[in-house]
């Protein structure tokens, strides 16, 4: 299976906006990190793939 790389459109703090190609996510702050963390790994117009967003929850 291939790996998607996402685009951060947006990041509030709480909630991240990605988007590959035609298809958009959106991605809610894990509870165990802080606010400013979510947004240190996932800054806007950054790119993150799959396994990078799992291993962000898995922390």
């Amino acid at each position: 299976m291939k790996t998607k790389t996402w685009t951060v459109i947006t990041n509030t703090g709480k909630q991240a906006d990605l988007e590959s190609g035609l298809e958009k996510r959106e991605v809610r702050k894990p509870t165990h990190i802080s606010a400013r963390d979510f947004v240190h790994w996932l800054a806007p117009e950054s790119r993150i793939d799959d396994d990078s967003l799992r291993s962000l929850f898995k922390l």
